[in-house]
């Protein structure tokens, strides 16, 4: 009886143990996953051997032997796997490879909806256009392949050319070959279908400056991108990659369009998806993965907003943010060029008293990109709607001084802000883009200047009657503060915390890390080697991450940070290790180490 009974106390006690030790495990598994690997050392652990051992020794006091080295085993086994499980569930394992194919699944509606969609002929634009694109960009001239991008597409590339006409910039682009285009998925968005494209290829990519030859850099790489095309369902395309026609008229475009793609007959915009395919998106393979996979969760977003916005025919949420990175460019090009007239009329009445005094300093940027533009939340009063759209930059700063461009920041750095789009409830369908530097109201063509009323209909072009105005540009902190305060107004939304979630610290860790390494121009064998070690410890598949060594090699990785300050410090003191890993601190090390402190760390962005 007395053996029955200390029996069942024994299983007892060794089933609340296996309880109370899945319970620990498990919690341990999502502090993990949640940014704790990698701790302070290389080894990718995550903070919690401590607790681990405390465990073990519980077990052994708590139950006699066998039971104790049963239990023990069970917990090392979950424990590694665990971890194991932890170890891939990061962004960078979730790279595309370059064996990428298209996923049926996500497309098999739309071809069932749309039996004339040929597959073929699309992919053969969308080549065509990734070519053409390249040339232009080398060209710095985007005359021939206007027609067909987006007005945000095009500020993009247009703030870059007077960024590298500035400093006597010239891209060379050699040996462009497309290996691979594949549809991921494909979206439908107010009126409008959205084909998100893979593109995998290769090219030698080199920037030469004439003037400060500091500046030149490049070489061969291989990359995977994300071009994401938008067109108005149920349209008849009309093939804008292989005429230079008019698609209403067929009078011929002008070659000179610039900011505006309308054919000068009868007057029609060929950009806006009413006859083609426009590619309205380029995006970054991990800033892909990392923003669709948090926003796909967030089903009923699309749907509120697009409810939400009926007043606007011509509303989709890829056509807002298209607009939204139009604007913020329009504001950083007045910044660097010190003219207030380029962002007036894009600005509200109130953000351009705060906007409209410069630095002294004669600051440009060396290189400056979007790697993502994404809603991210609506809000709605009595008389307005307004949309939050998160833009994500990488950028590299140059200080002109005295016939010298000296290095502000040593690599590029990523920067996320959230840019206010509002519109009046009642405001009507407009006529025109403003975007397009066309009167939202008359449809009549607008002139570069700080004049913000239409020269024609004498009509108040900057304001939220008539189209969206930039109302706000908020760093991270200052957005939390604005939802905090407008509570009561928010008819959908992501956290912004959200969006860099799904980056581990080891993904954060290992691309700065990289970055360090390679700061000082050389990525020799102790460094490769030492990369690959951590790779390894880290839980990366090779095949993932191998085009990161190549990139580190060509000094084109980026420095990027999550907003969480715990997780920075705990990556600033990886980057310090791997900088001090081969004996001593080298100067470019130390200036790139100085510059991420200074950022990251002593600034407000959390």
């Amino acid at each position: 009886m007395i053996k029955s009974y200390t029996f069942r106390i024994f299983t007892l006690r060794f089933l609340f143990s296996l309880v109370f030790v899945s319970i620990l495990i498990h919690s341990a598994d999502l502090y993990a996953r949640a940014g704790g690997g990698g701790g302070g050392d290389y080894g990718g652990g995550n903070g919690d051997g401590g607790d681990l051992i405390g465990i073990i020794i519980y077990i052994l006091m708590m139950l006699p032997f066998p039971w104790n080295i049963i239990t023990i085993g069970v917990i090392l086994f979950f424990a590694y796997w665990g971890n194991k499980k932890a170890k891939q569930q990061t962004v960078l394992n979730q790279l595309p490879t370059y064996q990428i194919t298209d996923r049926q699944k996500t497309v098999e509606k739309y071809f069932l909806e749309n039996p004339a969609f040929n597959i073929d002929e699309f992919k053969s634009k969308v080549r065509r256009a990734f070519i053409q694109i390249q040339e232009a960009w080398m060209l710095k001239d985007m005359k021939n392949v206007r027609k067909y991008i987006s007005d945000g597409m095009y500020q993009r590339m247009n703030i870059q050319f007077k960024m590298m006409n500035i400093l006597e910039q010239k891209n060379i682009i050699e040996n462009l070959l497309v290996k691979n285009i594949v549809i991921d998925k494909i979206e439908y968005d107010g009126k409008f279908d959205i084909i998100h494209v893979a593109i995998h290829a290769s090219i030698v990519d080199r920037f030469i400056s004439s003037k400060y030859p500091h500046l030149s850099k490049g070489g061969a790489e291989e990359f995977v991108e994300y071009w994401s095309f938008i067109k108005k369902r149920g349209i008849t395309e009309k093939n804008l990659y292989n005429t230079q026609n008019c698609p209403k008229c067929g009078a011929e475009l002008p070659h000179n369009a610039g900011d505006v793609s309308q054919c000068s007959f009868c007057k029609t915009y060929t950009n806006l998806g009413d006859y083609d395919w426009i590619l309205s998106e380029i995006t970054q393979a991990e800033d892909y993965i990392n923003t669709s996979a948090k926003t796909s969760k967030e089903s009923s977003l699309s749907t509120k907003i697009n409810s939400l916005i009926q007043s606007d025919e011509s509303f989709s949420i890829q056509n807002i943010e298209d607009k939204a990175s139009n604007g913020y460019l329009q504001i950083i090009t007045s910044k660097v060029l010190k003219d207030a007239s380029i962002m007036r009329r894009f600005v509200s009445n109130t953000l351009y008293e705060k906007l409209q005094y410069f630095e002294p300093e004669n600051m440009v940027f060396n290189r400056i990109f979007l790697n993502d533009v994404t809603l991210i939340g609506a809000y709605q009063n009595e008389n307005q709607n307004t949309l939050a759209v998160a833009i994500k930059s990488s950028y590299q700063r140059v200080l002109l001084e005295n016939e010298r461009a000296i290095l502000i920041d040593p690599v590029m750095l990523t920067l996320t802000e959230i840019v206010l789009m509002s519109r009046d409830i009642q405001a009507q369908n407009a006529k025109g883009s403003l975007y397009a530097h066309v009167c939202p109201v008359c449809a009549g063509p607008l002139k570069d200047t700080s004049d913000i009323h239409c020269q024609y209909c004498g009509s108040e072009l900057n304001s939220t009657k008539n189209e969206w105005i930039i109302t706000a540009v908020f760093n991270v902190s200052e957005y939390r503060n604005y939802q905090n305060q407008y509570q009561d107004n928010i008819v959908a939304g992501i956290d912004i915390g959200k969006l860099d979630n799904l980056y581990d610290v080891r993904d954060y860790a290992f691309n700065n890390v990289l970055v360090v390494l390679a700061a000082d121009r050389n990525f020799e064998m102790q460094e490769m080697e030492m990369a690959q070690k951590l790779a390894k410890k880290w839980g990366y598949q090779t095949e993932r991450i191998q085009p990161m060594f190549e990139m580190a090699k060509n000094k084109s990785l980026v420095i990027r940070m999550p907003e969480d300050m715990k997780k920075r410090i705990k990556i600033f003191k990886l980057m310090n290790k791997a900088a001090a890993i081969d004996g001593f601190i080298s100067e470019e090390e130390k200036l790139l180490l100085e510059n991420v402190q200074q950022k990251y760390l002593q600034q407000n962005y959390s």
